[in-house]
C-alpha cells in the first residue's frame, strides 16, 4: 500500500541536529611500541598513530608531543623506509605505509575534520550505532511485498556454488530486480518534481556518507562499504526521473543541470546522463 499519507519532503530532507556531541567513551591510547628501535622514529609513529586515531580527548597533546620529536619528519620517513625494507616488507607495501609521514600538519587537518564530521554523526542520530538503524525511508521500502533483500537474488543453483558471477550476468540480474521491484514506488510517496528527485538522491548520499563515518568510529576498517541493493534500485529508478519528469521553470532547469554535472556519479553513466541533460537543456531553450 502507497504511503501518500507521508510527504516525499518529509522522509527525504536531512534532519536537524538534536543530540549533544559530547561522547561518552574517550578512545584509550595505544600501547607506545618499540618499532624501529630508534626512539626517535618509533616516538613519532606512535605520535602519528595517536593522530589518526582521530579522539579529540588525545589530539591536542599529540600536537604538542610532536614539537618534542627532535628528528625531523623526512629523516622518520626514510628510518621507517629502511626499517620496513630491512625486514623484507614488498617495496610497494613500505611506500604506502610511508604515505603521509612527512607532513604531519596534514594529518592534524584530517584528524580535526573527521572529528568535526563525527561530531554532526553524533548530533543528528545520538549515537554512531543509531547511524547504522534504519531510517523511515528504509522501513517503509520494507514493508513493500515486493522488497528483496536478498544479494544472491537471481543467481541460479550453480552459479551459487561457484560463489561468482561474470559482470554481465551481474548487470543483468539487477535489471531483472529493478524491473520487479519498480523502485518501491508502490510504497514510497512519489517526488513530483525534479527538485524532489534531487532532494532524494541528495539524501541517500548524506546518509551513506553518516554511516561511513560512523562505522569507522566503530572501529570497521572499511568503513560503511555500500548501501544495501535496495537503495541502489531506488536510486536507478529515482535517475531515470530525472530524464523523464520536465522542469517546473526554467531556473528549476539550471540548477538541476548544475547539480548533475556536478555529480560525479552522474557523468559516467552515458547514455543515462545524456538524457537527463536533453530533458533539462530542452526546457532552458524554450
Amino acid at each position: 500500500m502507497r504511503t501518500d499519507n507521508i510527504e516525499h519532503k518529509a522522509l527525504f530532507t536531512i534532519p536537524a541536529a538534536v543530540h549533544s556531541t559530547t561522547l561518552a567513551n574517550i578512545k584509550p591510547l595505544p600501547e607506545q611500541r618499540k618499532i624501529t628501535g630508534d626512539k626517535q622514529t618509533d616516538a613519532y609513529l606512535w605520535v602519528l598513530e595517536v593522530i589518526r586515531m582521530n579522539e579529540p580527548a588525545h589530539l591536542d597533546a599529540a600536537e604538542a608531543a610532536l614539537e618534542k620529536i627532535t628528528i625531523t619528519t623526512k629523516e622518520a620517513e626514510k628510518r621507517y623506509s629502511r626499517y620496513l625494507l630491512a625486514n623484507r616488507v614488498d617495496p610497494f607495501v613500505a611506500a604506502f605505509g610511508t604515505i603521509g609521514m612527512d607532513n604531519p600538519d596534514q594529518a592534524i587537518k584530517n584528524a580535526r575534520e573527521k572529528i568535526k564530521k563525527a561530531a554532526e554523526v553524533c548530533a543528528i542520530f545520538g549515537s554512531y550505532e543509531a547511524a547504522l538503524e534504519d531510517v523511515e525511508a528504509e522501513r517503509v521500502i520494507k514493508s513493500s511485498p515486493k522488497f528483496i533483500d536478498d544479494y544472491d537474488w537471481g543467481w541460479t543453483p550453480e552459479e551459487l556454488k561457484d560463489g561468482h558471477i561474470g559482470c554481465d550476468r551481474m548487470f543483468e540480474i539487477d535489471e531483472q530486480r529493478r524491473t520487479l521491484v519498480g523502485g518501491y514506488c508502490d510504497v514510497l510517496p512519489p517526488p513530483n518534481t525534479l527538485s524532489d528527485v534531487v532532494r532524494e538522491l541528495v539524501y541517500w548520499d548524506w546518509l551513506y556518507r553518516e554511516r561511513h563515518c560512523a562505522a569507522r568510529e566503530l572501529g570497521h576498517e572499511y568503513g560503511y562499504a555500500e548501501h544495501p541493493n535496495y537503495v541502489y534500485d531506488r536510486e536507478n529508478h529515482l535517475e531515470k526521473l530525472l530524464s523523464s519528469i520536465k522542469p517546473v521553470t526554467r531556473a528549476e532547469a539550471m540548477e538541476v543541470c548544475q547539480w548533475v554535472l556536478e555529480n560525479e556519479r552522474l557523468n559516467d553513466l552515458g547514455d543515462v546522463t545524456n538524457a537527463i541533460i536533453l530533458n533539462l537543456v530542452g526546457e532552458c531553450e524554450q
